[in-house]
């Protein structure tokens, strides 16, 4: 079966060696679409074996057949990483398909616009579960399980925060607290030998956008970077990639 065409162009923006990541395990959460889905094929691609994670079962599966197409290895799981119970499982499965893990990528998130006047403390409490507590409970996981034994990489996929982030108070609490964790983590987990580092995507194209309660052609006059374009998955899955190689490690004096 050939590739389909979204594929061949992901395959076409190949910015590494097929040989990069080879013998690496790795997991993507939220693999099923977007960043993650690019991030899981260009890995696939660099020689890595894919565990694709995500609640939704259809589309990661589908991301797991691609890299399979492609001549890749991958399996996909199923799993809402603010189930603390379900992600042990989770581990237990990993351990039995591939007996390590050598990267993980926190993807997984998601967030509404809303005005913090509107916002009430039962969304802002979802969006901390979801993007901070999950992305805190799939490394202590993979942690515990792997990295503490034989090191490893992790990325957080964050947001640009650094100057707030109007309409997603919610968002930038949860990013701002993931950022302030991976490097206190990267202090305390260097003996471990375990990378840590976070990609910050700024406005990137994706199915996502329809999402948001913003017209179309707004997203471009929102779009602040100097390149005259918004981003795509593919650069973001570039950035994780070489964040893995380069992540952030703080060695005790």
């Amino acid at each position: 079966m050939q590739p389909n065409p979204s594929t061949m162009q992901q395959l076409a923006k190949m910015r590494f060696a097929s040989d990069l990541l080879e013998e690496k395990v790795a997991v993507v959460t939220g693999g099923g679409t977007g960043m993650g889905r690019a991030t899981a094929i260009e890995m696939a691609r660099c020689g890595a074996r894919l565990v694709v994670l995500g609640r939704r079962a259809e589309p990661i599966n589908d991301c797991a057949k691609t890299i399979r197409d492609i001549g890749g290895e991958a399996i996909a799981i199923t799993c809402d990483i603010r189930d603390a119970d379900r992600i042990e499982e989770v581990m237990r499965e990993i351990k039995s398909a591939y007996g390590k893990l050598d990267i993980l990528v926190n993807n997984a998130g998601g967030q509404f616009v809303t005005p913090a006047r509107d916002l009430n403390n039962k969304g802002f409490e979802t969006v901390i579960r979801n993007n901070l507590i999950g992305s805190w409970q799939m490394t202590k996981a993979v942690a515990d399980h792997f990295m503490f034994a034989d090191g490893g990489a992790i990325v957080f996929v964050t947001a640009c925060v650094r100057s707030g982030l109007s309409g997603f108070v919610h968002t930038a609490a949860a990013r701002g607290g993931v950022l302030a964790m991976m490097k206190t983590l990267a202090f305390e987990w260097a003996e471990f030998g375990i990378r840590l580092n976070c990609v910050a995507p700024g406005t990137v194209k994706t199915a996502g956008m329809g999402h948001y309660p913003i017209a179309p052609e707004l997203w471009p006059k929102l779009n602040r970077n100097i390149m005259g374009r918004m981003g795509d998955v593919e650069d973001i899955a570039g950035a994780i990639i070489f964040r893995h190689r380069r992540g952030v490690v703080c060695r005790r004096r």
